[in-house]
């Protein structure tokens, strides 16, 4: 209430100057959708000109929602929670354990954003194909499409006054800052324009500062745009080259930016004054965080490797509690204060998310499945994970728009049978839950991963190319990959950490799969002690579905005890009419093939609508 008098009374000393408040902020419109590349970024000297066609109203703080149906209440918190291979936005109260769901469909939504009056919801999702801006009425939930152009769009935070919208988008081969108005009377303003990428805005509630993340000075920094400076525009705040920032955010008062980082293994959450950026103090664990919307609580997510939740950090004695409980695949947060539950969502059923414990069941014996259409023929996977994995590889296919799952290099491994070196007796890919993508799409540059330590753990986050790329399937990468080839370039200090970072951000289109499985179950694994010096213990390519059980427990699903405690030749467990694979000749970190579509899902790989 305090920052919304304060923003009244800036408002009042500057209409005055309201006609030239947006002076110097000019760019070009985003691409239409027709046209087959969209159009170079506009010179930094042109975006920094005035320009009366494209000024824009002061932004001014709003009056709090007059909506009968969105009557003031306790805090929502507004996030998207990825399951069932899917990621869609849910809204739980403050104080209540029921999550219900806002959206829900074949494609994604994500990166919710509530206006400042509680009305509306923007959001990004793929529903139309490629990814775009959409906004919901809350009070009704009807959706509108904000964006319509062939590149991606995304993280959009909201103006004060909640007319506009500034997002970060790509086109081309670069991610930009972009503001576009919502009632879609103007074209879209470019913000930013320098080669690197300049991603996450935040609105500063007083209306004049975009907060955002760039790498322009060699590495992720956090950035100020001024947007009543024609010329000199942009500030780094935090000058730290060797420490990665990302995802600010604004308290209510537009004094101060909350930002995550991740370093030694630990993401971590940071408070800056924006106007004393040298004050930096440590908030505790967690990414993207997000304000209550009083300025007394902090909430970030606290990333596990195959699962995240929901942390709260008081800032303040009076702090409010929260009480909320949310973990899971988390896609950003949200809050708003000035509305209760719209009733149409009230009336649904709060979702649930249901927790299959196999482990607490007496284990039955159960046989393989031939993974049909699979290359090299004879893989097979258990019964239990068999439906999940073609399920896994339609939505791969669906999405990249070729079968990347129709090639593998491992799945289920007789225990009669030798790994390849260094694998150890107790992998999983001997329980028939777990399958080992193919190397050659990494060698063939269609596979990136994103390198993440948790404590003394590293993991791999994998990014798969899309088939095509002119921004209908996929979205940029937004971190550098990590080269593991790179040890073999002559340089000792890159070879005794395992390679580095790619020296950029590669352009093009790719999917998530690590999130992707992970919504069918399938988790990574991480890379062993020896990754750093043996290539193949990176095992970034195995996933595996333990289904709430451990090692021992899958074995027993397979095997009797026996076969287990002593290694010895026992006889391949089988279902008719089921097939034992065959082991290969050839070792399996030396096939190098060029993965290419194999259309084995459909005659012609079409997106999701």
């Amino acid at each position: 209430m305090f920052s919304g008098r304060l923003g009244l009374l800036f408002l009042a000393c500057g209409l005055a100057i309201a006609g030239v408040a947006w002076a110097g902020l000019k760019g070009e419109s985003a691409p239409p959708l027709a046209q087959p590349e969209p159009p170079l970024a506009s010179p930094p000297d042109a975006l920094l000109q005035p320009a009366p066609e494209t000024t824009l109203p002061a932004v001014e703080p709003t009056a709090e929602a007059t909506d009968p149906a969105l009557n003031l209440g306790s805090p929502l918190l507004f996030f998207a929670l990825r399951s069932g291979g899917g990621s869609h936005i849910r809204v739980q109260p403050s104080g209540v354990t029921a999550q219900y769901p806002l959206t829900s469909g074949e494609w994604d939504d994500r990166d919710p954003a509530v206006s400042p009056d509680g009305s509306r919801l923007a959001f990004a999702s793929s529903r139309g194909g490629g990814w775009d801006l959409y906004l919901m009425q809350l009070a009704t939930g009807d959706i509108r499409r904000l964006t319509e152009t062939e590149g991606y769009e995304g993280r959009p935070t909201w103006s004060p006054d909640g007319l506009w919208l500034a997002y970060e988008a790509y086109y081309g081969d670069d991610l930009d800052i972009w503001v576009l108005p919502v009632d879609g009377g103007q074209p879209a303003i470019q913000l930013t324009d320098d080669p690197a990428s300049d991603l996450a805005p935040s609105w500063d509630p007083n209306g004049r500062r975009i907060a955002f993340i760039s790498d322009r000075s060699g590495f992720p920094d956090l950035f100020l745009a001024d947007l009543d400076k024609p010329v000199d525009r942009f500030t780094n705040l935090s000058q730290t080259p060797d420490v990665a920032e990302s995802d600010p955010a604004f308290d209510p008062a537009g004094v101060r930016i909350a930002y995550s980082t991740w370093t030694d293994g630990l993401e971590q959450t940071w408070l800056m004054d924006a106007s004393e950026p040298t004050s930096v103090q440590w908030i505790g664990q967690g990414g993207r965080p997000r304000w209550y919307p009083d300025g007394s609580v902090l909430t970030a997510i606290l990333s596990a490797p195959t699962r995240a939740q929901v942390v709260t950090y008081g800032l303040s004695p009076d702090g409010a509690p929260l009480g909320v409980s949310v973990a899971g695949q988390l896609d950003g947060l949200s809050w708003t204060a000035t509305a209760k539950l719209p009733s149409w969502v009230a009336a649904a059923d709060p979702a649930a998310d249901a927790v299959t414990e196999e482990g607490s069941q007496e284990a039955t014996r159960l046989g393989l499945v031939t993974l049909p259409g699979v290359v090299p023929d004879g893989l097979a996977l258990s019964q239990s994970v068999f439906e999940p994995f073609m399920g896994l590889r339609q939505r791969a296919g669906s999405e990249l728009g070729w079968d990347f799952l129709g090639q593998l290099d491992l799945a289920f491994v007789d225990l009669n049978d030798p790994l390849p070196p260094g694998f150890s007796y107790s992998d999983w890919l001997h329980t028939g839950r777990a399958f080992a993508l193919t190397q050659a799409a990494y060698q063939a540059g269609w596979v990136e991963v994103v390198r993440q330590d948790f404590g003394s753990l590293t993991y791999w986050q994998v990014f798969v190319r899309t088939a095509a790329q002119d921004g209908s399937l996929g979205e940029p990468l937004r971190a550098r990959p990590w080269d593991l080839d790179a040890r073999y370039a002559g340089n000792s200090a890159v070879y005794d950490q395992g390679g580095g970072p790619k020296p950029e951000i590669p352009s093009g289109y790719y999917v998530d799969f690590t999130s992707l499985a992970a919504g069918y179950g399938f988790e990574r694994l991480p890379a062993l002690n020896n990754w750093r010096t043996f290539y193949p213990a990176a095992r970034f390519s195995e996933f595996t579905l333990t289904g709430g059980l451990d090692w021992l427990q899958a074995m027993l699903e397979l095997y009797p005890p026996e076969a287990i405690a002593t290694p010895t030749p026992f006889q391949t467990p089988t279902q008719t009419p089921t097939n034992t694979p065959r082991p290969t000749p050839t070792p399996w970190w030396w096939r190098w093939r060029t993965p290419t579509p194999v259309p084995t899902l459909s005659s012609t790989p079409t997106p999701l609508p």
